[in-house]
Formats: structure tokens, C-alpha cells, sequence
């Protein structure tokens, strides 16, 4: 039955309040399922298990120490931590990403044909549009990287977080890579009357690890390993400082003629191989270096005090652990045996990879939810700030350090010792990559800080005084076909093979050379005619 009532004044007014309380707890409720409320103090109502992939080691038990439960209890947050072995790290990852398993948040080494295809099947989170304003700090982080602007050139959006290298601490322009430093036992070099240098050749730290092996001034015996490098840091300490391109990092590469070449195709690369060989056929090499991992080849030098040798890279904190593994296991001081070095070619030049300023990514779930997400952009927010670096690299002020009368740093922490191993396993700074902090960070002894400067300021120098150092080349790097990604080798397992072949090593190096020609020339043609 229809009715041709007129509503009173009195009934529109009731109507009208219902609907506005209707409206009210509709965005109520909307606001709640977000599930980043906060109480009147400004925390977290909402405790948000959230699951995490790192490299860093997590021993039982790490979690319950107090620098964790300062991360958990400020984000109202659980960890579900999930450890990455280094050897299988992109394997992993890439397991989990096709099948759908990826964590919420995980660290990654980047590979930029895979990003893009992850990004092409929606393997990846999308960021929301205004991120960048909702987070101002990782946004001004992220775009010191390069790649985040480059990636959404190609992509339209954002779809990870490249990881900084440096953000207020850069130590040297041009900026090479921290790789290419080594460490030597000054102890043994001043008894084989060997010079301490800041910056030897490649032949030169031969010569040394010769007169070690013919001289044993540790008296190490047989156990003597006088340089002490796997695979790995063959492929860094000796390829590279003679051919700067031998590296997969740099193999493509426009040469001076504008046209691109495949690096290990040069003939420094051969000059590389040869003292490669040399090295291992002597008996500076220990016979099985190749199998070793992880931290087998510098455990020689600072666990078991039976090296010459090692590898180390140019970060302060990696000498800091020497210093510390040395006292440790050898009850030496490492100021008084130890002396750090970079590498030069035979030829007297210096080689590196220029070091744009990221290393690896964070990723996130394409199936994380949107709550989630904003309670770890809000944790990577603080830990962007001073205060959240601070934290993370220096632990609690008054505790763990404190500022001294001109406000400098000053560490609290019992000498010898640092933050992780009062609070070890710490990955909650998932963005910023520790090279930066490291440059100011009191713990750190300030002779170590101004070596790893030192080490930077002169990679610098002698890369711009006729050192020939590999350019990242953008074009390159971020070029990606069917091609390109299957003309991507490992070339330290490909150049051990080598080195170990019977035979002349020329001409085993030509055949090589060529057998690669069916998978690399058809990358150079794609690269050559990209502007054409």
C-alpha cells in the first residue's frame, strides 16, 4: 500500500542523525581494520605478527634480549624470523617468490631481469601512490639510490626498496666498491724483510706469500696457507686488479670505440688467469681454496693463525672483527700483526667497480596486508632518522654510549667489544646498509675508521689518476632480455676450471673465449643496436 505521508521536520532530523552515525561507524570501522590505531600515548593497539627473511645469523634465544624487544615493543610487533644461508640466498628467494611463499618482508640481492619479471607477474607488493609522502625519510633514502627513479621509469610505480650504501657518511668521490682490500700479517712481512706499503701490486703480495712460504716465520708448518683466498676472493684479488671488466658485474661494458665488449674476453682478463695460475701452481693457493665457503678462507688468518693473507674488504667493522676474532682465538693484538692494504694491477694501475649507491633490496609480499605494510614502513621511517641510527648502530644513549662535552660519540661498551656482541643478531636495520654509520661509529676504533678512509680516498685517487675503473653503466645494468640472462656466468667457478685444465692456459682461455660466443655475442648485438 503507498503512502503519500509528508516526513515532519522532527523525523528528518532523526533520519539524518542515523545516517551520520551509520557514516560515523562505517569509517570506524574501516579505520580499525586497518590495524594501525593508536592509544592516547601514541602506541600500537594492535599487535601484528609479521614474518622476515635476513642473512643475519639468529641464535635461540637472541630475540628475547633487550635491543629486540625495544624494536617489538615499539611497533607492538611479533617477528617470525627466517634465516637466509649466504651460499643459497638467491636461491631461496627466488624459490619463494615464484611459489608464492615469500615472507613479508624479506632482503634480497638484486637482480635486475628478475625484478622485472617478478614486477611483470604481480609477484611483488605495489606501493600505494603517496608513499613517499607518508614516509619523507626512506623516501629521501631511497632516492639517493639511483634505481628506485630508474625503476619507476620503466615499471610506473615502486615495487622495493633499493638498500643505500651511504647516506650522510660518503667517504670518497668517485666511490669504488669496499671490495679489493686485503690484510697481511705485519709481524711475518717485518721478519722476511718485506715493506710495509699502503698499496701494493699484484706480484708484490706474491713475492710476499712466497717469502712466507719459504721463510715460515709464524712456524705454522705444513698447516701454512700464505694467501688464504676462496674462489671468490681469487676472482677480487687478483682478476680484478688486473682487468677490471673480468667481473659479472662488469663483463658487458661500452669500450672507448662506443661499442660494447664482453670483458672476459680481454686480454687483461688473461693476464688475470695467468697470475691466477702462478699463484696456485706455487703453492700460494691452498689446493682446495675453490671448495672453501663462506668464512673458511679469512678463518685461517684470524681463527687459526696459520695465513699470510687474506681477503677483508675496505669496511672499518671488518677490521674491528679481526681485532676481535685475533684476540679472541690467537690472544693477539691485532694492532701489532695486521697491516691493510689495496691491490693494484701488474701493470701499476688501479681497477674497481665504481659503487653506485645501493646494494641488495627489501621486497615485499604481494599478499602482505596493507597494516602490515604501514607498520613496517613506519619502523623503517624512525630507523632512517638520527635517532633510529643511533639505535641501531649504537644501542641505547646512557647505556651502551653516551655524547661527550663537543657532543662527539663516545661508545660505553667494554673495549674489544661491540654491539653485536652485547645484542647479537640484530636485522631490524633492514634499510640502511651499516657502510654508512660505520664511518662515525665510535665502537669502532678511530684508527680503523681513518684506514677505511684512507683506503677509500686512495681507491679514489689512483681511480682518477689513470686507474681504469669499471663505470656502472646504467644502460647496462638495467638492460634485460632472454639473452643477457643466460649469458650470465659465475666466473670464479669458470675461471678455476680453467686455471685448472691441463694443457696451455692461452689457448685453453681462447676455446673458452669462444665457447661462450653463442650465448654472449647475441647480448652485445642487443646492447650495440639499443639506440640505434
Amino acid at each position: 500500500m503507498k503512502t503519500n505521508k509528508k516526513l515532519s521536520a522532527k523525523s528528518i532530523l532523526t533520519m539524518l542523525l542515523c545516517l551520520s552515525m551509520i557514516m560515523v561507524t562505517a569509517c570506524s570501522s574501516k579505520e580499525s581494520s586497518g590495524g594501525n590505531e593508536k592509544d592516547e600515548n601514541g602506541n600500537y593497539k594492535e599487535k601484528l605478527k609479521i614474518s622476515v627473511a635476513s642473512t643475519v645469523t639468529l641464535k635461540d634465544g637472541a630475540m628475547d634480549n633487550e635491543f629486540h624487544k625495544f624494536w617489538m615493543d615499539k611497533y607492538n610487533i611479533e617477528w617470525d624470523y627466517n634465516f637466509i644461508e649466504w651460499d643459497s640466498w638467491g636461491e631461496k628467494l627466488r624459490l619463494w617468490i615464484n611459489s608464492g611463499d615469500l615472507p613479508d618482508v624479506a632482503t634480497w640481492n638484486y637482480v635486475h631481469g628478475d625484478a622485472m619479471n617478478y614486477i611483470d607477474q604481480g609477484l611483488l607488493y605495489k606501493f600505494p601512490d603517496d608513499w613517499k609522502e607518508r614516509w619523507p625519510n626512506v623516501a629521501a633514502a631511497y632516492k639517493l639510490t639511483g634505481l628506485g627513479d630508474k625503476l619507476e621509469e620503466l615499471t610506473g610505480g615502486t615495487y622495493l626498496l633499493p638498500r643505500p650504501v651511504y647516506y650522510e657518511n660518503k667517504p670518497a668521490d668517485p666511490l669504488t666498491n669496499q671490495i679489493g682490500v686485503i690484510a697481511i700479517r705485519s709481524d711475518w712481512a717485518k721478519a722476511v724483510n718485506f715493506e710495509i706499503k699502503d698499496v701494493y701490486t699484484t706480484s708484490e703480495i706474491m713475492e710476499y706469500a712466497r717469502l712466507v712460504k719459504e721463510k715460515d716465520p709464524g712456524k705454522v708448518g705444513s698447516k701454512l696457507v700464505p694467501i688464504s683466498y676462496n674462489a671468490d676472493d681469487v676472482l677480487t684479488n687478483i682478476m680484478m686488479p688486473n682487468s677490471e671488466h673480468s667481473r659479472v658485474e662488469s663483463a658487458f661494458y661500452k669500450g672507448e670505440d662506443g661499442k660494447y665488449h664482453w670483458g672476459p674476453a680481454d686480454p687483461e682478463t688473461l693476464t688475470g688467469l695467468k697470475l691466477m695460475q702462478k699463484a696456485y701452481k706455487e703453492g700460494l693457493l691452498n689446493p682446495e681454496y675453490y671448495t672453501w665457503k663462506n668464512s673458511e678462507g679469512s678463518n685461517n688468518f684470524r681463527v687459526n693463525g696459520t695465513a699470510a693473507v687474506m681477503s677483508l674488504g675496505g669496511l672499518a667493522s671488518y677490521r674491528n672483527d679481526v681485532d676481535k676474532d685475533m684476540k679472541k682465538n690467537l690472544n693477539l693484538n691485532s694492532d701489532e700483526v695486521v697491516h691493510t692494504a689495496i691491490v693494484l694491477g701488474d701493470d701499476g694501475k688501479y681497477r674497481n667497480l665504481e659503487q653506485v649507491n645501493f646494494w641488495s633490496a627489501l621486497i615485499f609480499s604481494p599478499d602482505i596486508s596493507e597494516a602490515k605494510f604501514e607498520r613496517i614502513m613506519d619502523l623503517l621511517e624512525y630507523s632512517t632518522t638520527t635517532e633510529g641510527q643511533m639505535t641501531l648502530n649504537m644501542g641505547f644513549e646512557g647505556k651502551d654510549w653516551k655524547y661527550g662535552d663537543t657532543k662527539e660519540l663516545i661508545s660505553l661498551l667494554p673495549e674489544g667489544t661491540s654491539l653485536e656482541d652485547k645484542y647479537p643478531g640484530r636485522f631490524e636495520g633492514l634499510y640502511l646498509l651499516g657502510d654508512d654509520f660505520s664511518m662515525i661509529n665510535p665502537a669502532i676504533k678511530q684508527e680503523y675508521r681513518d684506514t677505511a678512509i684512507k683506503h677509500y680516498q686512495n681507491k679514489a685517487k689512483l681511480g682518477k689518476e689513470g686507474g681504469k675503473l669499471a663505470l656502472y653503466e646504467w644502460d647496462v645494468q638495467l638492460y634485460d632480455s632472454k639473452a643477457k640472462n643466460q649469458a650470465t656466468f659465475a666466473y670464479a667457478d669458470e675461471y678455476t676450471n680453467l686455471i685448472l685444465q691441463e694443457g696451455d692456459l692461452e689457448a685453453n682461455w681462447k676455446k673458452w673465449v669462444e665457447s661462450k660466443q653463442s650465448l654472449v655475442q647475441p647480448v652485445l648485438d642487443e646492447l650495440n643496436n639499443l639506440k640505434k
